[in-house]
């Protein structure tokens, strides 16, 4: 192509920082940063009053060059001109453009002056206009909303050091933002923020005056004598802060870019790395035309630029004019808060720092990422407030926050151009489409495909969410810092010897526990004391293999434990199947989430298999040990002397009743315990039952993964038990389940559920219902309530229970278990009943982040889960079925927490919540308004109707703040 470029000099104070966006390696530019001195930037530090806080861009995944350049604009743009004029078929002239020239409606080329005042014309089948901020061509080509937030002004700095080297400084002062940057190796560039149109005289004296009296007591200390220099030296400029959101009229022969096109405060820097991911969308879409001279077509084809460009654009714009807003200092008590939240989430490190940075920097343009983390920023400093200003008024005041917050992103969205996913998915593909029918005449068969266009599309896929509140209960961060978590330590070494089996009738039997019940908890609990040297005496009811419709799903999680336990091999010669994740179905969709599994190791993956296979293999490893006891029996009470519980009561096989003595009695007898009212207020809810079948010779949809049908009125559950098997649970609402007896159950199996299944498993399924071995369970939900009791501890179902649906029981058995056996190491004699009670109160807070997370879960997911009349619970269960869909870190994050690999309760609460609020996103674009606003506001409050229950039952201190706990930093009582 042959290329004319028209240009007059300038000098500007704008775009003066490259982000680390790689665009300009992508139009191999980016040696142009090269020999002008230009400095690496890593990131910003932030100040604030007394107070600074650094944030660097998340470079882990790059290679060691990409960072961003600060530099003096003049020397990169004088760069890029040599580099253009030195290709052959590129002319640049120096010259004024005048006008466009037009012909039936079509640009045809420009009329311009040269700098001799000679007019001439130039014609060319397409016109690029990019004539920057102040351009006098745009409003024919655009319908430009030019805003004037704020001006600039311009001070150069010498000889100073900046706090952090390498990293743009934000000062969030009184009234707006100071920026200090370094622009080569010997100059600082300052930047004051000047709210409105209007700025103090330069040439009267007022200007810097304003700076020595209102600007430099804000500025941090090493940078002040050099600023009172720079003022002195009088050269002081300014720039007005345009604003402009990109609204073309899309013209045959002619397109808008640059500042001409869009514009955005540039507080962030975002404007170059803006128009070069502009230049590559438009490269990319040109690259495979021979010829552009069907002015008409090209221009149609073209229109897809103005969507391929929208989610880096906008989100780079979005962040820029919110961020603004918010770093601007306010007399509102509400947005005061929302400012001093923004710097305390951005000091907190971690994604709360590395995500809003990769957006700001262009690394991570992803407009849903950008709403969630500038409504986690409103949340959060809700919840500081709550904390801060007594009831009502903290409400109040954050209310208020909320709906300041909203104001501010909200009118930027809409000025960006939001729209709902499905319409935003069908623009794409209309625009596609007719840019590959439009460009048919002009492309060869062989033309590769578009990379980068495709790479762009799929990032359209993250559209705009109204998803920003994301996590009611992020505000609980404010104290997250006083968290910390006792290190789980590594098993010590193993050893595999004979037992005896025997009984113990005696105070001196020599026994230092007493476990009641073999079950999962009870056996790897008797092997992990047996291991630690415990002389370990198990009672259980019925030593013979189990035969149980429910414990046969270990989550990847719960798989950990039993490899720091020692028990791996348990789960081995039982034909157990390997879970890689879940499968849902939801009406005649169906979608697939799995665990996140990158980081470990091969073997680690959920199992699923028989349970009474699997109990019977560790039974056997606990007997194996010569200082465990395993025998039948069933105990009938705990001894008690002098309110403190010394061994149990118990009843063999043969009908003789026994006692066992021990310091330390751990009860493991399931959830139909009938010793738990000793040592617990228990709260036992029967939500539901579930209906067991076992299906035989099928093959589920997803190999390997657990199945999940969204069915009416509840879930349906399919997992693989062994090679063959493949065991299906009915989730029946209520206590009362139809008879099997007289064939109801049967009846309302085929006919209600089957229907509902996939069609792989329906055979099946009415096969498995015709031979009769259908089985129930009640399902148990029971929050832990211990009454701490000198001699004895509760552990298991017989100590909590949450719904089964998700699988999450034998996890939390096994994490309490590694919490207690941690906690039991270090102490020699257990006999001092008193002192070891107090000690021990401490597993009860360590045990609660990752219990009461999965508990939480397992109670949210079965009610969202469940079908209702309601239109908002039915908006909640689509939501949720949908946010999974979206794959990534919506579908990762939920499942990381399922699985027991990531149980942090923030993060439960944060994912429910996104998905009620994107539910409510969705609804916007749905429903007319009011009604979508009021099934949204009803679906809201049913969230939190579900899941703040059930923390408030968990224990909303014990869950979240487990630090604050006097008992969390219990010592192990002093050895006599």
């Amino acid at each position: 192509m042959r290329i004319l470029i028209s240009s007059h000099q300038q000098r500007t104070l704008a775009s003066p920082v490259c982000s680390p966006a790689v665009s300009l390696t992508d139009v191999s530019l980016l040696d142009c940063v090269e020999e002008i001195d230009a400095q690496r930037v890593l990131g910003y530090a932030l100040f604030k009053e007394e107070k600074d806080t650094r944030v660097s861009y998340p470079l882990e995944n790059f290679k060691a060059d990409v960072s961003g350049r600060s530099f003096h604009n003049g020397r990169f743009v004088q760069r890029m001109r040599e580099k253009a004029a030195s290709l052959p078929n590129v002319t640049l002239v120096q010259g004024t453009v005048t006008s466009l020239l037009e012909e039936n409606g079509s640009v045809k080329g420009v009329r311009y002056k040269t700098k001799t005042g000679e007019e001439l014309t130039a014609y060319a089948p397409l016109t690029i206009v990019c004539d920057g901020c102040f351009s006098n061509l745009r409003r024919t080509l655009c319908n430009p909303k030019v805003e004037n937030p704020s001006c600039f002004v311009g001070l150069v700095l010498e000889n100073c050091q900046l706090p952090y080297p390498n990293h743009g400084h934000v000062i969030l002062a009184d009234p707006s933002p100071i920026l200090f940057y370094p622009i080569s190796s010997t100059e600082v560039r300052c930047l004051v923020d000047v709210p409105g149109e209007k700025v103090p005289s330069i040439a009267n004296g007022e200007m810097a005056n304003y700076l020595k009296t209102v600007v430099a007591p804000q500025i941090p200390k090493q940078l002040y004598d050099a600023f009172i220099s720079a003022i002195d030296k009088g050269s002081i400029r300014t720039m007005p802060n345009k604003s402009m959101p990109a609204s073309p009229y899309p013209t045959p022969g002619a397109l808008l870019m640059g500042d001409a096109f869009n514009m955005r405060h540039p507080l962030t820097g975002g404007g170059m790395t803006v128009a070069l991911s502009d230049i590559v969308v438009l490269r990319d879409l040109l690259k495979p035309l021979r010829d552009l001279n069907d002015a008409s077509s090209l221009c149609k084809y073209l229109e897809s630029f103005y969507t391929l460009r929208k989610p880096v654009a906008s989100t780079i714009n979005t962040l820029a004019g919110a961020l603004y807003k918010v770093f601007c200092a306010s007399p509102d008590q509400a947005m005061k808060e929302m400012r001093q939240a923004c710097f305390d989430y951005l000091s907190l490190g971690g994604v709360f720092s590395s995500g809003p940075v990769a957006l700001l920097s262009g690394l991570n343009p992803r407009p849903l990422s950008l709403v969630c983390h500038f409504f986690a920023v409103a949340v959060y400093g809700v919840g500081c407030l709550l904390f801060t200003f007594p009831f009502p008024k903290s409400l109040w005041i954050g209310a208020r926050l909320i709906s300041g917050a909203a104001s501010i992103i909200f009118p930027i969205i809409k000025a960006e151009g939001a729209s709902s996913p499905l319409k935003r998915r069908k623009t794409v593909t209309t625009d596609i489409q007719k840019a590959i029918q439009v460009s048919a005449s002009y492309i060869s068969s062989s033309s590769p495909p578009l990379p980068h266009t495709t790479k762009m599309m799929l990032l359209l896929q993250q559209q705009y969410l109204l998803g920003g509140m994301l996590a009611f209960f992020l505000g609980f961060f404010f104290f997250s810092g006083l968290k910390g978590k006792k290190k789980e330590k590594s098993c010590a070494a193993s050893s595999e010897k004979k037992s005896a089996e025997g009984e113990c009738s005696g105070k001196d039997s020599g026994t230092d526990v007493v476990v009641v019940g073999a079950g999962v908890a009870g056996a790897a609990l008797a092997y992990t004391l047996g291991k630690d040297g415990r002389r370990v005496h198990v009672i259980e009811r019925d030593l013979r293999e189990p035969d149980r419709i429910v414990g046969e799903l270990l989550q990847p999680g719960g798989y950990l434990k039993l490899v720091e336990l020692g028990l791996q091999d348990c789960v081995e010669e039982i034909d157990a199947q390997r879970v890689l994740g879940y499968a849902l179905f939801k009406e005649e969709k169906d979608t697939r989430v799995s665990y996140p599994l990158e980081n470990f190791k091969a073997d680690v993956s959920g199992r699923s298999f028989h349970n009474g296979r699997f109990v019977q293999r560790m039974r056997e490893k606990a007997a194996s040990l010569p200082n465990v006891t395993l025998v039948q029996g069933t105990v009938t009470s705990l001894l008690e002397e002098n309110g403190s519980v010394k061994g149990v009561r118990y009843k063999t096989k043969t009908g003789e009743e026994l006692t066992a003595y021990a310091p330390l009695t751990i009860v493991c007898d399931g959830c139909f315990s009938n010793l738990r009212r000793t040592l617990c207020n228990p709260k036992v809810e029967n939500p539901s039952c579930f209906v067991g079948l076992v299906l035989e010779n099928c093959q589920l949809p997803y190999p390997n993964h657990g199945h999940v049908i969204l069915a009416d009125p509840s879930p349906i559950l399919f997992y693989p038990i062994s090679s063959t098997e493949v065991r299906c649970l009915v989730d029946v609402p209520g206590e009362k389940v139809p008879s099997i007896a007289n064939g109801e159950m049967a009846n309302y199996l085929k006919t209600v559920v089957a229907p509902q299944i996939p069609k792989q498993l329906y055979d099946a399924f009415i096969s498995a219902i015709d031979k009769g071995s259908i089985r129930t369970m009640p399902n148990k939900s029971m929050p832990a309530s211990p009454y701490p009791t000198p001699g004895a501890l509760l552990m298991g179902d017989a100590f909590n229970m949450r719904h089964p649906l998700t699988g999450g029981g034998m996890t939390v058995a096994l994490s309490d278990i590694v919490v207690l056996r941690d906690l039991l190491k270090p102490l020699r004699d257990l006999n001092d009943a008193s002192s070891l009670c107090k000690y021990l109160e401490s597993f009860y807070t360590l045990r609660k982040p990752v219990a009461s997370t999965i508990n939480t879960l397992a109670g949210a997911l079965y009610k969202v889960f469940c079908a209702s009349p309601d239109q908002a619970m039915k908006e909640m269960r689509q939501a949720c079925f949908d946010y999974l869909s979206l794959g990534g870190v919506f579908s990762s994050g939920p499942v990381a927490l399922l699985s027991g690999l990531n149980p942090r309760p923030l993060s439960l609460v944060c994912h429910f919540f996104a998905v009620a609020v994107y539910g409510v996103g969705r609804l916007l674009f749905t429903f007319p308004f009011p009604k979508s606003l009021w099934i949204g506001a009803r679906l809201i409050s049913g969230a939190a109707s579900i899941i703040f229950p059930i923390i408030k039952a968990e224990g909303v201190r014990q869950m979240f703040f487990p630090a604050t706990i006097p008992a969390y930093y219990q010592a192990p009582p002093a050895e006599k």
